[in-house]
C-alpha cells in the first residue's frame, strides 16, 4: 500500500526518500517492490521492470492482461477460469499480484483473473522476476506483480474517461479527489462490459459470455502529527456474467457472479531520522456463485459457489543504521479460509512470518542486499527463504547485477483439501488430506476397481521449492539509449502435480497432488530502447527460454521413454533432440515497439508487435511429453497500434486502438484471442489548485 507522510508519496511500507546527489532521471525511476523500500531503478540489484502510467495511457491499454502481454519474458495464459501470466517458464499460480503491495486472493485453480484489474488509475506497475518469497512469502516463487495506484495532487482534481469498441466492449472510469496539506481523499470508479464473442459460431454457445463489471476504490489519509500519517485504502469489484453452455446437444444456461472485496488501514510513524515504522491490517474477501440449468427443464447442470477471505495483520521497522546501511525488519501473522462446494467443511490456515533485509552500500559503485524470511503454517513444514543480491557500477552509465535465493510455493487449499467427483465423465480428484476417505468411500459403493497407489503408504505433501540464480547488466550511456540484459535459471524441487491413484469401475481415474517432479527452467532474456531523434522512440526485447522436467530427461538417458512414429505407426525410443520440455512454454518470444510523437500537434502514434513461438499443448501419443511436432501450436505475431490526440492543454485527449490488427486466431487451442480488437475512446481531467 502506498504510504504518505508529510504528504510526499512514497512506496508500500516505506520510509520517505532522501534526495540525493544522482540525477532527476534516476530521483523519478523509483522502485520499491524488491526490497520494500524506495531504490533507484538503475542501482537496485534484481531484475525488476518498470511501467508508468504514462506509457500505458499512450499505448490506449485499459486491462492489466493487456499492459502485461506486451512485456518480455511473459505470456499470457488461458484456462476456462481466466487470463493469467508465464513468468520465467513458470505457471500464473506461482506469480504474486499485488495491487499497492497487498496480495490479491481469488485463484480458484491457480489462475487470477488479470482482465479483472483496470489499469485507468494506476500510476506505475512493477514486476520482478526471480523468486521473491524473501519478502512476500508463498506464491512468490516465480516472481511479483505490484499495481500502484495514483495518489492526489493539492487541491481538487478528477476526470473522468470512456472507451468502447469491438464485441460492445465498454469501459467506463471517473475519479475525483481533494487533497490539502494535512488530509486527502480520492475516488474512483470502473465499469467494464462486454457482449462477449464465439471463435467457433457452429456450436451455438459463446467462448466468452456476455458480462459487466464493477470497481470501485478509495482512499483517505490524514497526517496526524509532523510525524504520523493514517491511511485507509477500500476497493471493491463484482462482476456478473450471462452463461451459455452446450451439454450433450443441450443448452443450458445462466447466471454466474464475482465479488471481492479489500480493506486496509495503515498507520506509519518517523519516530526519527533514522526508525520509520509501519502497522497494516488487511482484509480481503472474494466469493464465487454460479447457478447454471438446462433450458429444456429448469434441471440444475452446474450450481457451484466458492468463498474465500484472507486476513493479515504486519509490522515493519525500517532503520538507517549509517548513511550507507539500512535495515528493513517485519513480522505478521495471516488467517485464510475457503468454503465451497467442492469442499467437505470450510478449511482454514493458520500462518506467522518474520523478515529481515540488510542494504549496505559497501562503497559508492557496490550495493549489497541480503535477507530472508522464515513462515510458520498450520499444515506444512516451516520455510526459510533466504536473498542475496548485489550490483556494481563500472561506471555511472553501466551497472553489473547479481542475485541467488530461495523460492517455495505452499500447498493450497485445492492441493490438500478438494473432493471433487465429475458428474458428467465421472473421473474423481481428491486433496492430500481427502484422499483416504475418498478412496474408502468409493470402494463401500463399489465404485473402485483397482487401488495403484495405498493412500496410507502416502508421504505429507511439501511445500514446493526453488533455487533461482540471475546474473545481468543496465547500461544507461546517455538519455537516448537504456539496454538491460539478465540470465535465470531455476532449480524446483517437491513440484506438486497430480497422477493417478486409483482406477474406478467406469474405467474412468481418481486423481490426488504428490510432491513428484524436479523442474529447472532457464534462459535469457534482454531489452532495449533508443531515442532516434525526440519525436521518435523504438524498443524491443527478447526472451530464449528453457523448461524441463529433470526425472523426464533421466528417463530419455536411460531409454526408457518411447513414442509412435506418426508416418510409420512404429514404436521408437524418444531421444532428447526431441523433447520439448513443459507444455505451454514458447522457446522464444520477442516484442518490437515503435512510439512517435510529433511536437507541433501532439500526436502521438504507437506500434507494438508481439510474437511468441511455438509451443506444445497436447499429447498426441500417450506417453506423457512433449516430444512430437503434431503436438505444437503454430507460433503467431500480434500487431497493436493505437493513435491519440492531445485537447485544450491535454486536458482532454481522444484515441483510437487497434490490438491483434491482423486478425490471428487459433479457436481450438488460444481461447483469449477473440480477433481483431478496434476501441476509440477519451479522457478528460481537470484540476483546480487553488483550493486549500
Amino acid at each position: 500500500m502506498a504510504l504518505v507522510t508529510g504528504f510526499e508519496v512514497h512506496g508500500q511500507n516505506a520510509a520517505p526518500v532522501k534526495k540525493d546527489s544522482i540525477n532527476n532521471k534516476q530521483l523519478k525511476e523509483v522502485v520499491i517492490t524488491g526490497t520494500r523500500t524506495p531504490k533507484s531503478l538503475q542501482q537496485v540489484p534484481i531484475p525488476i521492470t518498470r511501467i508508468t502510467g504514462e506509457e500505458i495511457r499512450k499505448g490506449g491499454l485499459v486491462r492489466l492482461n493487456e499492459v502485461l502481454s506486451e512485456q518480455t519474458g511473459i505470456s499470457i495464459l488461458d484456462d476456462p477460469h481466466g487470463q493469467g501470466i508465464q513468468l520465467q517458464g513458470f505457471d500464473p499460480a506461482y506469480t504474486m499480484i499485488l495491487i499497492d503491495g497487498l496480495p490479491l486472493i481469488g485463484r480458484t485453480t491457480g489462475i487470477l483473473e488479470l482482465s479483472r484489474i483496470t489499469t485507468n488509475n494506476i500510476s506505475r506497475v512493477e514486476i520482478v522476476k526471480g523468486p521473491t518469497s524473501s519478502l512476500y512469502g508463498s506464491e512468490a516463487m516465480a516472481g511479483v506483480v505490484n499495481i500502484i495506484t495514483s495518489e492526489p495532487e493539492k487541491g481538487v482534481t478528477g476526470g473522468l474517461g470512456a472507451r468502447y469498441g469491438t464485441n460492445q466492449t465498454v469501459d467506463l472510469n471517473v475519479n475525483t479527489a481533494y487533497k490539502n496539506e494535512k488530509f486527502y481523499l480520492l475516488g474512483f470508479a470502473n465499469r467494464y462490459s462486454s457482449q462477449g464473442y464465439t471463435l467457433q459460431p457452429s456450436a451455438g454457445v459463446p467462448t466468452v459470455s456476455p458480462f459487466a463489471g464493477y470497481t470501485l476504490n478509495g482512499k483517505a489519509a490524514y497526517q496526524i502529527d509532523n510525524q504520523t500519517t493514517l491511511k485507509l485504502s477500500i476497493r471493491y469489484f463484482t462482476n456478473d456474467q450471462q452463461n451459455k453452455y452446450l451439454v450433450d446437444n443441450r443448452y443450458a444456461g445462466g447466471r454466474g457472479t464475482e465479488k471481492d472485496f479489500n480493506i486496509a488501514p495503515v498507520i506509519t510513524r518517523q519516530f526519527s531520522d533514522k526508525l520509520f515504522s509501519t502497522i497494516q491490517l488487511y482484509k480481503s474477501t472474494y466469493k464465487t456463485n454460479t447457478d447454471v440449468r438446462y433450458n429444456d427443464n429448469g434441471e440444475v447442470y452446474d450450481q457451484t459457489y466458492f468463498n474465500q477471505t484472507f486476513n493479515r495483520a504486519e509490522l515493519q521497522n525500517d532503520y538507517t543504521l549509517r548513511d550507507n546501511m539500512k535495515l528493513t525488519a517485519g513480522a505478521g501473522g495471516q488467517y485464510e479460509t475457503v468454503e465451497a462446494t467442492r469442499y467437505t467443511q470450510l478449511q482454514s490456515f493458520t500462518s506467522g512470518y518474520a523478515y529481515f533485509q540488510a542494504d549496505w552500500i559497501a562503497f559508492k559503485k557496490l550495493d549489497i542486499i541480503a535477507g530472508g524470511r522464515y513462515d510458520m503454517h498450520s499444515v506444512y513444514k516451516s520455510q526459510f527463504s533466504p536473498k542475496l543480491a548485489v550490483s556494481y557500477a563500472l561506471n555511472p552509465q553501466f551497472t553489473l547485477l547479481a542475485s541467488v535465493g530461495k523460492g517455495y510455493k505452499a500447498p493450497d487449499f485445492r492441493q490438500l483439501y478438494l473432493n471433487f467427483t465429475n458428474a458428467e465423465v465421472g473421473y474423481s480428484v481428491f486433496g492430500y488430506e481427502e484422499v483416504g476417505p475418498g478412496i474408502q468411500r468409493l470402494q463401500q459403493q463399489g465404485q473402485i476397481q483397482a487401488v495403484l497407489i495405498d493412500p496410507l503408504t502416502l508421504k505429507s505433501l511439501n511445500a514446493e521449492s526453488s533455487t533461482a540464480f540471475n546474473l545481468g547488466y543496465r547500461y544507461r550511456p546517455g538519455g537516448k539509449l537504456y539496454w538491460t540484459a539478465n540470465l535465470f535459471r531455476n532449480n524446483i524441487t517437491n513440484l506438486i502435480e497430480t497422477a493417478v491413484i486409483a482406477i474406478k469401475t467406469n474405467g474412468q481415474s481418481v486423481y490426488s497432488y504428490f510432491n513428484l517432479n524436479k523442474v529447472y527452467t532457464q534462459g535469457i532474456e534482454t531489452d532495449l530502447s533508443y531515442q532516434l531523434f525526440k519525436p521518435l522512440q523504438v524498443a524491443g526485447g527478447f526472451q530464449y527460454l528453457e523448461a524441463n522436467d529433470q526425472d523426464v530427461l533421466n528417463q530419455i538417458a536411460a531409454g526408457q521413454v518411447f513414442t509412435k512414429d506418426p508416418a510409420t505407426n512404429q514404436t521408437k525410443l524418444v531421444k532428447r533432440q526431441d523433447y520439448g520440455g513443459l507444455l505451454g512454454r514458447s522457446r522464444y518470444t520477442w516484442n518490437l515497439k515503435v512510439n512517435y510523437k510529433e511536437a507541433k500537434t501532439g500526436i502521438n502514434t504507437a506500434l507494438r508487435a508481439i510474437y511468441r513461438g511455438r509451443y506444445g499443448y497436447k499429447d498426441t501419443d500417450g506417453n506423457g511429453i512433449l516430444n512430437r511436432d503434431d503436438e505444437y501450436t503454430k507460433g503467431y505475431l500480434l500487431i497493436n497500434a493505437s493513435l491519440s490526440k492531445p485537447l485544450f492543454k491535454d486536458a482532454l485527449r481522444v484515441q483510437l486502438t487497434a490490438q491483434n490488427l491482423f486478425n490471428h486466431r487459433d479457436p481450438l487451442v488460444i481461447l483469449n484471442l477473440p480477433g481483431r480488437l478496434v476501441y476509440a475512446g477519451f479522457t478528460y481531467n481537470f484540476a483546480n489548485h487553488i483550493i486549500q
